[in-house]
């Protein structure tokens, strides 16, 4: 009986010993290593600018708009509208110029690279589209910084989810309107986005990266980059495709859910940068 005392007082007495008090050092949960960015070697004396146009080779596609479906107020059926197919490419008939093609440098060392001057990313379901802002510019890519956040945000009053499929892979759901929620990516890579609430002609890319030198083509199809490292890269121009392969129905409604594209067209060339000189290189796509 006494040992059962003995052994019932050392219990309470560890017990309040640990009241309020801070965990042991070996029971709390370590801290989120941050890996610092390496230091930087950038010489904006030892650089120069890349600048050129991708143009568009071949007979301009015709590309149908999607079908949008919504039942009718009287509840007798749906109703159908034309909606512009998120992937879409946009040709200047004249100069053919591609308006919206991905840009970059392939084969720069992140170190001696400019520092970041991208502005932070928003991607917003409004409307019948899902677009991507950044800074004055709102389109379908974005370029991201690796480790920086996204926010993510719906003012369509219709219920969305945002899929996410490439260098990320997750869905995110918004509820509500207007009520912000971030995202971080920390893979350098493609994020192909989409919207997973049934809107599937809506679709839009992230680029995640550790260096600046990503551009959208301008509406005549010009990009520039300057204070470029001398060196020479690959110089490669992209643009998702909007030929759908496959497209997935839901199995309630047999309406589409899901399309399911071509790869996306891309093209590489070599390119050299010189000292305090500007280098002209044009792609043609597809």
């Amino acid at each position: 009986m006494a040992r059962r005392f003995l052994l019932l007082f050392v219990l309470l007495a560890l017990a309040c010993a640990g009241c309020g008090g801070a965990p042991p050092a070996a029971a709390r949960a370590p801290e989120p290593a941050t890996a610092a960015d390496p230091p930087s070697t950038f010489d904006v004396d030892n650089t120069g600018t890349v600048t050129g146009l991708i143009a568009w080779t071949g007979p301009i596609p015709t590309v149908p708009p999607a079908r949008m479906s919504r039942p009718r107020a009287n509840g007798a059926g749906f109703e159908t509208t034309p909606v512009p197919l998120g992937n879409a490419p946009q040709i200047d008939p004249f100069t053919r110029g591609m308006s919206g093609a991905v840009v970059y440098l392939r084969g720069i060392n992140a170190t001696q690279a400019r520092p970041w001057d991208h502005l932070p990313v928003e991607v917003a379901f409004e409307g019948d589209q899902l677009v991507v802002k950044q800074g004055d510019r709102t389109g379908r890519t974005g370029f991201v910084k690796r480790g920086a956040p996204v926010s993510c945000v719906s003012r369509d009053p219709r219920y969305h989810s945002l899929r996410a499929r490439g260098a990320a892979f997750f869905a995110l759901a918004f509820p509500a309107i207007d009520t912000p929620r971030a995202r971080t990516f920390d893979t350098c890579g493609r994020v192909e986005l989409s919207d997973a609430a049934g809107f599937h002609w809506q679709a839009a890319d992230l680029f995640v990266c550790d260096h600046p030198y990503y551009a959208v083509t301008d509406a005549a199809g010009r990009y520039r980059f300057t204070h470029v490292p001398v060196g020479q890269y690959e110089l490669v121009a992209w643009h998702p495709n909007w030929e759908v392969k496959r497209t997935e129905l839901n199995p309630e409604s047999t309406l589409p859910w899901r399309l399911v594209y071509g790869p996306p067209l891309e093209h590489a060339r070599p390119v050299t940068v010189e000292r305090q000189r500007t280098s002209l290189a044009t792609i043609s796509l597809p």
